[in-house]
């Protein structure tokens, strides 16, 4: 199975990412959890999420719960989980509070820059749009009581070597780049630190910080 890769950012914190290739009957069943879409891309999407939640614990029989607001629990974890088409990762920590994206890499962000991305934020190259929705998903998830909206959340300057990955068009222009931005959270006076990996393939961007 293309397990993409498990790692850890820090003692404590569990990164995950899983490529999703396989078909619905390659993945096993989880124990314990009832899974039922009526969408065949939905029920794959869930089975690869538990598929990697094995591969980073060990542990075949957790069971991911929802909050009323949707956001995900685990039972002695904090744990944040995305998708998108292709692609599924997980960020687990028992000492952290964490939040993940990943988005397949695309132009479509550039058709809807305005309703993200404020005006004293870059926004001129195809990469700092991607890196920008990715981490307001992030920080978004990891401070989700306090309900942000895109522009209560302001990203610091990328450093310009973010543009060698990906041209306008999103046509590759190198294999990958990683790195870290500040992100301002607005409504309560607050910064988080975003991790970044920008490919030809995804963006990943995860976050935590301390009880």
């Amino acid at each position: 199975m293309p397990l993409s890769k498990i790692f850890e950012p820090c003692r404590g914190v569990q990164v995950g990412l899983w490529q999703m290739t396989e078909g619905i009957v390659q993945f096993p069943k989880p124990k314990g959890v009832n899974i039922s879409f009526r969408s065949d891309k939905r029920l794959k999407e869930e089975l690869c999420v538990y598929a990697l939640l094995t591969a980073m614990t060990g542990n075949d029989h957790l069971v991911i719960g929802h909050e009323p607001s949707g956001k995900p629990w685990l039972d002695g974890w904090s744990v944040s989980v995305s998708h998108t088409r292709g692609w599924v990762a997980i960020i687990l920590s028992t000492d952290f509070q964490v939040g993940i994206d990943v988005e397949y890499t695309s132009d479509r962000v550039s058709k809807v820059v305005d309703r993200f991305i404020r005006e004293d934020e870059q926004r001129e190259t195809l990469s700092q749009q991607l890196i920008n929705w990715s981490a307001k998903e992030t920080v978004y998830k990891l401070f989700s009581e306090q309900k942000l909206d895109y522009f209560d959340m302001r990203l610091h300057d990328l450093p310009s070597e973010i543009d060698t990955v990906l041209d306008r068009d999103a046509h590759v222009v190198s294999g990958g780049i990683a790195g870290s931005v500040l992100v301002d959270v607005l409504k309560t006076n607050g910064v988080a630190t975003v991790h970044y990996e920008l490919t030809p393939d995804y963006v990943l961007t995860y976050s935590f910080y301390s009880n």
